[in-house]
């Protein structure tokens, strides 16, 4: 082989290199970034939809429990309810009079303060406000039997009306030795929902008539 024509064989050795390196620059590389680009965005969808079925699992697991969710919404709809609802909360004190043995003497209910949590107090929930969580000052005299009396605030703590005892004091009826008087003072709650319009206080004459109906004795 002539030194001329090795010399034309580099130079054409050279330009094909050139012409490769230019078409995969101008041709393969741009594909090749798009299949990247295409491989990426399938991942990530593929993700996407295994973030979506572990989301309508959750649902589905949740959709079955639904009423079992409502039985607790419920219950706790009775313990703290969207409105004083007092003249329900005096149908479950003659409930509990009944199964407890005693005798309610005197029902009185004063007007409900907004919620102040103590000073010191850091477990309040920030969701829970003077405006939406509600005190109502409840008074109670029953009487009964010394276990009677005591079974029935025994009861009332843990009844379907959240209840709180603030004072309680039990005396024995000087003409009765075997009669004792039950006062209790505390409060029932309520839990305005703010979704929800106003509901409609209930008006001291009717929880009066209602225990008028009953036969026993109001304020």
């Amino acid at each position: 082989m002539t030194m001329n024509n090795r010399f034309w064989m580099i130079i054409a050795g050279a330009i094909g290199v050139a012409i490769f390196a230019f078409g995969w620059f101008l041709g393969v590389a741009p594909k090749v970034d798009e299949l990247n680009a295409s491989i990426a965005q399938q991942a990530s969808v593929e993700v996407q939809n295994k973030l979506h079925e572990a989301s309508l699992a959750d649902l589905k697991v949740e959709f079955e429990q639904i009423d079992a969710l409502k039985s607790e919404l419920a219950s706790a709809q009775m313990l703290l309810p969207a409105g004083d609802d007092l003249s329900t909360f005096l149908g479950e004190l003659h409930r509990l009079e009944a199964s407890s043995g005693v005798v309610l003497t005197l029902f009185g209910a004063s007007d409900g303060q907004g919620f102040i949590p103590a000073p010191a107090s850091g477990a309040t929930n920030p969701l829970v406000t003077e405006a939406n969580f509600i005190a109502i000052p409840i008074n109670l005299t029953v009487s009964g039997t010394r276990e009677q009396v005591i079974q029935f605030v025994s009861d009332l703590q843990f009844g379907t009306r959240l209840f709180l005892v603030t004072a309680l004091t039990v005396a024995q009826d000087p003409e009765n030795p075997d009669v004792y008087d039950g006062n209790i003072s505390g409060l029932v709650y309520v839990l305005v929902d703010p979704s929800s319009p106003p509901p409609t206080p209930t008006a001291p004459a009717a929880v009066e008539t209602e225990a008028a109906a009953e036969g026993e004795p109001t304020t």
